[in-house]
């Protein structure tokens, strides 16, 4: 028996064509799920306060949201065929969404934190070389004597070895 799309009356599919397209909406919100696994990770991952290293995330995050927007893509293209599939699986699908959204969201909020943090500590260590070559060099830039302090400011007498 062939079902008729509720949007556009001239799109007939099989049983068999309907199967698939509720293949690609489950391999959508499998991909969706894995999305948001993956960035709940990275966010545990840079909420501990410490440098973190999330490079072995990074390449399977861009795999699958390469792959959940192609879906999407696939999906404005021809939602008549794609509103075959049961509301079910579009229900599961707009909430691993919805899911997914907040953890994007928490996600870049993060890792701005982690830029952030990043970045004040190499500039901290950067202050601190500089000051250390200042300290330790005779002459100045005006070629005259330089009775600088022996050690950085930044870092003070007691931390010193």
């Amino acid at each position: 028996m062939l079902k008729k799309s509720q949007k556009q009356s001239n799109v007939l599919l099989s049983p068999a064509d309907i199967a698939k397209v509720e293949a690609v909406v489950d391999r959508a919100i499998k991909v969706a799920a894995d999305l948001i696994t993956l960035t709940e990770e990275e966010n545990r991952r840079l909420t501990s306060g410490r440098p973190a290293s999330i490079d072995d995330l990074l390449a399977r995050k861009q795999i699958l949201a390469n792959e959940l927007e192609a879906f999407l893509k696939k999906f404005k293209e021809q939602s008549n065929v794609f509103l075959l599939a049961s509301p079910k699986k579009f229900t599961q699908l707009q909430l691993n969404n919805e899911k997914l959204t907040l953890a994007l969201s928490r996600n870049s909020q993060h890792l701005t934190r982690a830029l952030t943090a990043n970045r004040r500590r190499v500039e901290t260590i950067m202050r601190a070389i500089r000051e250390k070559q200042n300290a330790t060099a005779r002459y100045g830039n005006n070629g005259q004597y330089s009775r600088q302090s022996s050690r950085p400011f930044s870092i003070g007498p007691r931390y010193e070895a």
